[in-house]
């Protein structure tokens, strides 16, 4: 409720308590969180928060790494039991997925992308950071820059793209070395922020 602007009187009243009892309430609170206001309070609970969902979405992404290697595998042909039928389901799940699948090559250009992204559409053969915040691209290069040479197995991803109206759109994710005719490539997961 404090997050909302709401006053002590405020509180009280919707909780159906006194004054007095929400400022107590209030003293333990900026105590159990050593703050020195409620603006502290309120910025210190949004932030465990949003890491909580970053937790949760780090969660996520891993099973999804999980099917979509697997995936990655069927599309590929490198499992012996792939038939037509199952490169088909394997398509179909990809696209389906929650979070953002992308597949770069080693000069940076997009070779699948499971969807838009937001009104952003990654087209095939063009370079990907054309899309990516001007002030993004040089840690995007970097990060891109380990998993094709090897250096890391998984490196997170932190950028925005540029939608049509210029607006970013904040992106998280990882990025990963896969492996097609004899290439290496990364797969891009990325999730909104």
């Amino acid at each position: 409720m404090a997050a909302e602007g709401m006053t002590d009187k405020e509180i009280a009243a919707k909780l159906s308590l006194s004054p007095e009892t929400v400022g107590t309430y209030w003293r333990r609170i900026l105590s159990k969180y050593s703050a020195a206001s409620r603006t502290e309070v309120v910025a210190k609970v949004v932030r465990l928060q949003a890491e909580a969902s970053i937790n949760e979405i780090s969660e996520v992404n891993e099973c999804l790494r999980e099917v979509t290697d697997h995936l990655l595998l069927e599309l590929s042909g490198r499992q012996s039991s792939i038939s037509g039928d199952h490169t088909e389901l394997a398509s179909i799940a990809i696209e389906a997925l929650s979070s953002y699948v992308l597949i770069l090559d080693g000069e940076g250009f997009a070779h699948y992308a499971n969807r838009s992204i937001g009104k952003v559409v990654v087209t095939s053969g063009e370079p990907f950071e054309w899309s990516i915040l001007q002030a993004d691209r040089e840690s995007f290069r970097d990060a891109l820059g380990r998993v094709l040479n090897g250096e890391a197995e998984l490196v997170p991803v932190n950028f925005s793209f540029v939608n049509e109206s210029n607006e970013p759109i904040p992106l998280v994710g990882n990025a990963k070395p896969i492996f097609a005719d004899n290439t290496t490539m990364a797969l891009l997961e990325i999730v909104p922020a």
